[in-house]
């Protein structure tokens, strides 16, 4: 199959792309920085650098293509999120039907089924209504992945100074976790065994509570007094901004985890209960664990 896929190399597409292309598979990837072909080709998959709001570019790589992936990055340093979602998505899908595509394959995230409420996670609501819209006659797959394990590493500075993970969420409430490798098995699915019409699927790995998350990592990081406190949103708010998170996304995130606190957030993923993937939190425990203490060498070199 010839397959087109936006994301560069980043942390799903490093274990896609390759077994992609081990299986057989022609494959493109898209990347706004040169410097990214040379590892591109490693996988033995073929470079395409452009922009993503570049439509002419985007149409003439989609072209002759059997399914694209698509994606957005780079939204959460827009002063306007759902402005800049809705326009990303309009251009994805006026160069899918230039170029003829009939199978498209979305990543989306869970809490796409709701509206304004839910903060930061609307923009995926405003991409997903868009596609299908603007898309009739194309085979659309929506991929929603649960929150990713790796947004923890954000907490690592606050666990290196205080042994603290300050989050606004309700402590004792499970929250559901995903690694990219389990993204990676969902979308090979998707990609290469196409399903008609347009379709729903959630990703999720373990199922965990903030209490339960610093339990197992403190056991990782051997450091027994590691705890996880709960914190009025504006302090969440204003916690994100000192680290560099820009103040437009950093106000709709702490409205996104304070929906997932006070209302049934994972209605719809129950409704649609995905088999858990391979990779539990123990398990990621261990990565957090090495970059923890990588940063910890850097921080005395």
């Amino acid at each position: 199959m010839k397959i087109v896929l936006t994301g560069s190399i980043g942390r799903i597409n490093q274990t896609l792309v390759p077994k992609l292309t081990h299986a057989g598979h022609e494959v493109t990837v898209i990347s706004h920085q040169a410097i990214r072909s040379s590892l591109i080709k490693v996988f033995r998959a073929t470079p395409a650098i452009g922009r993503l709001d570049d439509e002419a570019f985007l149409t003439k790589t989609f072209m002759g293509a059997d399914v694209v992936y698509l994606m957005v990055t780079g939204i959460a340093a827009s002063d306007d999120l759902y402005t800049a979602a809705k326009r990303q998505a309009d251009i994805y899908a006026a160069a899918i039907k230039a170029a003829g595509v009939k199978r498209v394959v979305n990543l989306s995230s869970v809490g796409a089924d709701l509206g304004p409420e839910v903060g930061a996670l609307y923009m995926y609501h405003i991409i997903e209504q868009t596609l299908t819209t603007a898309l009739p006659d194309v085979d659309l797959t929506f991929i929603r992945p649960t929150a990713m394990y790796y947004n923890l590493l954000s907490s690592v500075p606050t666990v290196k100074k205080s042994h603290r993970i300050y989050t606004n969420a309700n402590l004792a409430v499970k929250n559901v976790w995903v690694a990219p490798v389990d993204v990676t098995t969902v979308l090979i699915k998707a990609l290469t065994e196409p399903t008609p019409g347009q379709t729903v699927t959630y990703v999720a790995s373990d199922e965990k509570t903030y209490l339960e998350v610093a339990s197992v990592l403190s056991q990782a990081l051997k450091m027994p007094d590691l705890r996880v406190s709960q914190v009025p949103d504006e302090v969440m708010q204003d916690h994100l901004v000192t680290a560099g998170t820009p103040v437009a996304f950093a106000r709709e995130y702490v409205k996104t985890v304070a929906y997932q606190r006070d209302h049934d957030f994972y209605a719809d993923y129950r409704a649609h209960q995905p088999r858990l993937g391979d990779v539990k939190l123990a398990d990621f425990a261990q990565v957090y664990a090495e970059d923890y203490h990588n940063q910890q060498v850097l921080k005395h070199q």
